[in-house]
């Protein structure tokens, strides 16, 4: 397929914009999300790092930062060829081959902003990251049928104060209209990839990931996490959101992770006929009394809860089988199992977080995290059966 100067300049580095977008043919197998439901799988630690899922890399080259930003001001002048690297090998196409394999239809890839822009002042690296995703989902397309959810894990000045929300402490996207501009400008650039990939009807389009103005971190997961001035701004965005992407081609879905706040209070500000579906995520290891043993019960209460007031379809973009308490090995594939099923059952399908996992923090009972969020294991093992999940704990 012969593609547009601009999309070949972005495949050889970020450009400050790529072209503006413009309407091309759309096909007709586009996914409508109130009849679609997928098993499917996050690629996270690949575009964009977090120091808790590869403890070994991390600690090589950090310097010490608990976040990207600071671990690219730490290496200076390397971050370019250490991330480019970490692009090359953290996922290939083997790994998509794996997942397919195993019964997954979706990938959820979270992407930095740096990927699509340049910011004024971000320690951020924007290099050939859209190269290496252009190759990953035309093979995942292509070859498995697979269909791609695009991530915006963070916005220029930070949406969340956390490590994956531009970088630690960081809160300046809220109520900042030159970060808002810049942050339509990433949807831009992301809808002329998409448009140039020769499938745009193979994905979904996600424009943020749990944002949140509360400084007070000890209510993150919690729906006053985001205040409703603060969701106001949000509401803001993603209206514009669906006003880019309704200019350049209304057949992508666009997926609204909407923080914490429930369904029903985001449903209200939407039409019906939007092509919008929400993203709920779903973890276990803070705020409930959850063991190993006693997940099940927690899982069912989320997925019957998922669909809220059915307005809009629902998908868990993020979940994992960590509990609180007295993790245990042997339940490990009862409950992934129990996950996949009522996720699918009661919502749209789900991602589980994550593909590849290492790290080595401890948890309450048996093993480390990495025993608890590493999917590539569970399918190594042959734990996971996403068509014969057991939903009778849902009962």
């Amino acid at each position: 397929m012969l593609l547009g100067s601009a999309f070949l300049v972005a495949l050889l580095g970020i450009p400050s914009t790529f072209a503006i977008p413009t309407r091309g043919a759309e096909k007709s197998k586009y996914i409508d999300w109130k009849t679609f439901k997928a098993n499917g799988v996050n690629l996270g630690g690949w575009l964009v790092q977090e120091s808790t899922i590869d403890t070994t890399w991390w600690n090589t080259y950090s310097g010490g930062a608990d976040d990207e930003w600071g671990l690219c001001k730490n290496l200076g002048s390397r971050c370019g060829s250490v991330l480019e690297k970490r692009y090359a090998s953290w996922i290939t196409t083997a790994d998509i081959d794996k997942i397919a394999e195993s019964g997954a239809t979706l990938l959820r890839i979270p992407t930095t902003y740096a990927a699509w822009i340049h910011y004024p002042g971000s320690q951020l690296y924007s290099g050939k990251q859209t190269t290496y995703l252009r190759d990953i989902t035309k093979h995942a397309i292509e070859k498995h049928g697979m269909h791609i959810i695009i991530d915006v894990h963070s916005l220029p000045g930070g949406y969340n104060g956390l490590t994956i929300g531009e970088a630690s402490g960081h809160w300046g996207w809220f109520y900042n209209q030159t970060n808002l501009d810049y942050s339509l400008e990433v949807i831009d650039n992301i809808l002329s990839f998409i448009q140039a990939s020769g499938h745009p009807e193979s994905f979904t389009l996600e424009p943020m990931n749990e944002p949140a103005d509360n400084r007070d971190l000890s209510v993150f997961g919690t729906p006053v996490a985001l205040s409703d001035e603060g969701a106001a701004w949000v509401l803001k965005y993603i209206k514009a959101v669906q006003s880019r992407v309704a200019s350049v081609n209304r057949k992508i879905p666009i997926m609204f992770q909407g923080s914490f706040k429930s369904v029903n209070y985001w449903s209200v500000n939407f039409s019906q006929s939007d092509n919008l579906v929400f993203d709920k995520h779903n973890y276990y290891f803070e705020g409930r009394n959850t063991t190993s043993e006693n997940l099940p019960s927690y899982i069912c209460t989320d997925a019957k809860a998922t669909p809220g007031d059915g307005k809009f379809p629902v998908f868990v973009g993020e979940w994992s089988i960590q509990a609180l308490y007295n993790n245990s090995f042997v339940l490990r594939e009862r409950n992934i199992n129990v996950g996949l099923a009522a996720f699918h059952k009661y919502a749209h399908g789900s991602s589980y977080w994550t593909w590849k996992f290492s790290g080595n923090a401890t948890v309450g009972g048996e093993g480390t995290q990495t025993d608890y969020w590493n999917y590539e294991e569970y399918v190594n093992r042959g734990f996971v059966h996403p068509k014969n999940g057991d939903v009778t704990f849902c009962r």
